[in-house]
């Protein structure tokens, strides 16, 4: 493309695995140099969180509710730091139940929520 106008191939992520989905083609619509070279530099790249979960988690939406671990102490203002680790817990959990107001759900009904890595490891979710 010219130097002043430029698209892009971004993408989306699932909010339980990090999964790139979603995928979208972008492009500047005022046409300058400054513009153009912040959509090049977006090529490639997650855009933010899809408000769905991905096919492979929405297998298990009926049974559980995923549980992704956290670190607090490097979380902040720009966001929560995810260790890694993701467990899918049976919806019946007395957790669930007695903190129902924790789990948030995505657009198509996958239940999540999250949780200090050290916390779920005392109660032997995560390893």
């Amino acid at each position: 493309m010219s130097d002043i106008f430029s698209a892009a191939l971004v993408h989306e992520v699932c909010p339980i695995c990090c999964k790139a989905m979603n995928e979208q083609i972008i492009m500047n619509t005022i046409g300058n140099k400054k513009n153009a070279k912040a959509i090049d530099e977006a090529n490639g790249k997650a855009i933010g969180y899809s408000k769905n979960a991905c096919e492979e988690c929405c297998k298990h939406k009926d049974d559980g509710v995923y549980v992704i671990a956290i670190d607090p102490t490097r979380s902040g203002d720009d966001g929560i730091y995810r260790t890694g680790q993701i467990a899918c817990v049976n919806k019946n959990f007395q957790l669930f139940k007695d903190k129902s107001d924790y789990i948030l759900k995505t657009d198509n009904g996958v239940s999540f929520m999250f949780m200090e890595e050290e916390a779920g490891k005392l109660i032997g979710i995560f390893k």
